[in-house]
């Protein structure tokens, strides 16, 4: 067997590494457009003052925050030293964060309160993104998700945010 040389080594990796970063990539665009799509449905339906019945393990309210404004606050040095840089633009740049900083954001606050979802649906999910997967295929990378998850020790948290368009 010849040894390879540490170039060819380097071009591998980049090759397969690039293949589990394209796939990857290509599934969580896809789950987070769907994701986004369901976060919007969702909220439609909350701001008519719609809940989840009392006795549901799953958590899904709408919350407001302020967070966008210190974060925007915080990049002030950021946009000082633009501004000396571009000054006929820093004026535009100011502007603009005003007018975000005075906007509240709404949130989308879910998770689950106890228990776990089944399985299947996840696989329903992993079918919605990939529809060409038949149902013990979707399995299969379910499976490989959740060994991957504990793999890289991937904690799961109770509950998530998703921040809603303006």
């Amino acid at each position: 067997m010849v040894k390879k040389t540490r170039l060819e080594e380097l071009a591998e990796g980049l090759v397969s590494f690039k293949l589990l970063t394209s796939i990857t990539g290509t599934i969580s665009d896809r789950a987070k457009r769907r994701y986004e799509k369901i976060g919007k449905s969702a909220y439609e339906i909350l701001k008519t003052k719609k809940k989840l019945p009392e006795d549901s393990n799953l958590l899904l309210k709408l919350t407001w925050t302020d967070k966008s404004d210190s974060w925007a606050r915080n990049l002030s040095l950021a946009i000082e030293e633009f501004k000396q840089k571009y000054p006929e633009h820093g004026l535009k740049l100011v502007e603009i964060i005003g007018k975000h900083r005075k906007t509240r954001r709404a949130y989308l606050e879910f998770g689950l309160i106890g228990g776990e979802l089944p399985p299947e649906r996840y696989i329903k999910a992993i079918q919605e993104i990939a529809k060409e997967l038949g149902e013990e295929e979707a399995r299969n990378v379910y499976e490989s998700v959740r060994i991957l998850e504990r793999v890289v020790k991937k904690k799961k948290e109770k509950t998530h945010t998703l921040l809603l368009p303006e």
